[in-house]
């Protein structure tokens, strides 16, 4: 079969979660004996010659722009690429064959806006097209399946921008799409339920755990080093700095739970964060606090502080998955999460389970892993046995029959 996986996620310089799961998705599906394409969205590619196209002037780039909105709904043509022309700072996954469209996934959303109509994309070679976000693209003559992760803004609109554009661009994805996939029986309750999707139409896949690298011990330790850290002597949060992670409420119980453990905060700012900002600058203001923020690391730099850490700190108000949970027990680090969205179906009994909105919960929680040892190590095993349900020989049990 041949398979279309779109790169509007993939192709961010920044990793995100839905880019993770459609590098394991493409990962899965070649190992399962499909050839699998990538459509990318790039600008500035190299000519064939190899120079870099100079960038247009501003009037030119705004008729490229009209040209694009007024085209888009009329069909758009792909162009294969080779992998070495794009940005070396994109890790590139292996595929057989790459394509690109400038500014396609702009292109298709602004039209979207303005007509609401779906932009088409002209591939005949393609089976399946899998659009891995909500995107207002199809493939002509291929199934179309498309991936909501989750219906965040629909159930929390507090949480997001625009909570009615995405609700009725799920609505005409539930009209034209072939199938559609999610990430746990939350989401998938979800969807049917608030969107009023056939329950026939929609599949649970749940998201493969990322590869976990081997344990570099001596980059772990340069990590810790750097930043002044001991292993098992900090707890760890990660992840966008926004209202629904829950940060502020975090830093507010660390505060008034007087452990002397440091806490370590690796995020960037996001949308709505100022509260939690300027909770932070106070914080890490006052050394004495034990409050440590970086804005962002690699990820390698990451995972060796997630597998040093006392426990990773995850109270998130909602999540249609909680990677973050699943890679932190997947390395052995014990995990603090919330008891909310589809975190206790994907922790189950591997987590320390908290009250996302009582800061006294959570509070209880912190001071409940940082004493008992004890506690640390059975949540550290049974992490490692829960995270085996979302191995790649699982999630290829489940896409198989899915594709088949």
């Amino acid at each position: 079969m041949n398979i279309l996986v779109d790169g509007y996620n993939i192709g961010l310089p920044a990793g995100t979660g839905v880019a993770t799961y459609g590098r394991g998705f493409i990962q899965s599906a070649r190992a399962l004996g499909h050839r699998v394409e990538l459509l990318y969205g790039l600008d500035n590619l190299p000519a064939d010659d190899g120079r870099i196209r100079p960038g247009l002037p501003a009037v030119r780039r705004s008729a490229r722009k009209l040209i694009d909105f007024v085209r888009a709904p009329f069909g758009l043509s792909i162009t294969p690429i080779e992998p070495e022309h794009i940005n070396a700072n994109l890790s590139v996954p292996d595929v057989d064959l790459i394509w690109n469209r400038a500014r396609l996934f702009r292109a298709a959303k602004g039209a979207y806006r303005r007509t609401g109509l779906f932009t088409a994309v002209d591939a005949p070679h393609i089976d399946v097209a899998h659009w891995t976000y909500p995107l207002p693209i199809y493939v002509k003559g291929a199934k179309n399946i498309y991936t909501i992760h989750d219906i965040v803004p629909i159930k929390h609109p507090e949480f997001v921008r625009n909570s009615s554009e995405f609700r009725k661009l799920c609505t005409d994805i539930r009209d034209c799409a072939d199938h559609i996939i999610t990430v746990s029986e939350t989401s998938r309750t979800d969807i049917i339920e608030h969107l009023q999707f056939s329950p026939d139409h929609v599949t649970n896949t749940y998201q493969i755990v990322p590869h976990i690298f081997e344990d570099t011990t001596k980059h772990r330790h340069d990590i810790l080093n750097k930043h002044r850290l001991t292993s098992d002597g900090y707890f760890l949060f990660f992840g966008a700095i926004e209202p629904k992670k829950n940060l502020l409420r975090l830093l507010q119980a660390y505060k008034n739970s007087d452990i002397s453990t440091p806490l370590v905060v690796v995020g960037r700012p996001a949308w709505q964060c100022e509260q939690d900002v300027a909770m932070l600058r106070m914080l890490t203001d006052h050394p004495e606090k034990n409050v440590i923020w970086l804005n962002y690391l690699p990820r390698t730099d990451l995972l060796n502080l997630i597998r040093s850490a006392r426990a990773v700190l995850f109270p998130s108000l909602y999540e249609g998955f909680g990677l973050p949970a699943l890679e932190a027990m997947a390395i052995g680090t014990p995990v603090l999460t919330a008891d909310a969205g589809a975190l206790r179906e994907v922790v189950d009994d591997a987590a320390l389970l908290i009250d996302p909105l009582s800061i006294s919960s959570i509070g209880n929680g912190l001071r409940l892993l940082d004493r008992d040892s004890a506690l640390r190590k059975s949540l550290s095993t049974k992490g490692r046995a829960r995270a085996d349900f979302f191995s790649q020989t699982q999630y290829e049990r489940r896409l198989g029959a899915l594709l088949r």
